[in-house]
């Protein structure tokens, strides 16, 4: 069986509201009173409820960051215009991907996009990513590609600064299993000297992206308590500086060990042939899940990936593991399937 979940989740509540009973005379006064106090109690805690982002309806959110990175990609940050309570980013960890959908309301289409912990340093004019704790009030970073054929995304460049957009979420694309009682792991990856211990054995994955697929490494990656085995990281796309200042990230990332980074560069090799032949090289055969297992130490270098994520457009997504046939996964096919990889342990994303 796969290792995982896929769900969708709605983390908005809904609490009926139970009628008082009514009786003659005073008790009915009495009752009437106790109702229109509870109908007053009910509106004032749907007002505060519907300041949170949820999957149930659209939440208004300001456009308070947006820069280019090339002529192609850009960076988002939106902030909601009520700040938000709940920590998304310590509600989800590492065990669940992510994504939230915002609104075109000119065609009354939305898209889903995967959010980062990261917001702007105004002062140094760098992205900081978030501490354990923060949330900076609900702000979400996106990293976007303006597609021909992306509305979404073309419109939400033509945007200014400070426009309001309606968002709602999160929406859940992928679970991994939870380990109950288990110990959280640091946020501050720089501090590569640091021993880490677990409750349970960590393991490993491999996550096979190409162009903006890679925020969803990203999110397992930087969220709080971010994902705690390595990641075989394979990024495609047509130049690495096209990334930004995630770029430098995802490298602080790989010194950490966090992640074992393969970058194929279409301008570099632009051959499609060849690079998926140096890919398909490099993918390694998967490896057992063994569940819960107690904590034995550091493993070795030597990477046993035990599922595969597969996050690209659609073509890339079918050269690596067969195409998705909407909304099944259809077959594993590709590069995965000459490497032994079945749909019980390869997941491809949207």
């Amino acid at each position: 069986m796969i290792l995982g979940n896929v769900v969708r989740r709605t983390f908005g509540i809904s609490r009926p509201l139970t009628p008082g009973k009514s009786v003659k005379g005073a008790r009915w006064a009495v009752g009437v009173t106790t109702a229109v106090t509870s109908v007053g109690i009910y509106l004032k805690w749907r007002q505060s409820e519907a300041r949170e982002l949820s999957t149930e309806y659209f939440t208004p959110y300001r456009i308070s960051f947006k820069q280019d990175i090339d002529r192609s990609h850009f960076l988002m940050e939106l902030t909601p215009v009520i700040e938000q309570e709940q920590n998304l980013w310590a509600k989800m960890g590492c065990e669940k991907l992510w994504s939230v959908q915002i609104k075109q309301p000119d065609v009354m289409v939305v898209r889903n996009y995967t959010p980062l912990p990261l917001q702007m340093d105004r002062e140094s004019q760098s992205l900081k990513i978030l501490q354990d704790g923060e949330h900076a009030g609900g702000k979400l970073l996106f990293y976007i590609k303006q597609y021909e054929q992306g509305e979404v995304a073309r419109w939400l460049h033509r945007l200014p600064e400070n426009h309001i957009v309606e968002l709602r979420g999160p929406f859940i694309d992928y679970e991994f299993p939870h380990y109950e009682s288990e110990m959280k792991r640091d946020r501050s990856f720089t501090n590569r000297d640091k021993e880490e211990k677990f409750i349970f054995q960590p393991f490993d994955i491999a996550m096979f992206t190409a162009g903006t697929g890679i925020v969803t490494a990203l999110q397992l990656l930087l969220t709080e308590n971010p994902f705690r085995g390595t990641i075989d990281l394979f990024y495609s796309c047509h130049s690495y500086d096209e990334l930004g200042p995630l770029g430098t990230i995802l490298r602080a990332l790989e010194r950490s060990n966090r992640v074992r980074l393969h970058v194929m560069e279409s301008q570099n090799q632009p051959s499609r042939a060849e690079n998926l032949k140096i890919i398909s090289k490099a993918i390694l055969p998967p490896s057992p899940y063994s569940g819960q297992i107690p904590y034995q130490g550091k493993k070795r270098s030597t990477l046993e990936p035990v599922l595969s994520l597969v996050c690209g457009p659609e073509g890339y997504v079918a050269a690596i593991a067969g195409p998705k046939h909407e909304p099944a996964q259809g077959p594993v096919l590709g590069l995965l399937e000459k490497k032994q990889w079945t749909n019980d342990n390869v997941y491809k994303l949207s």
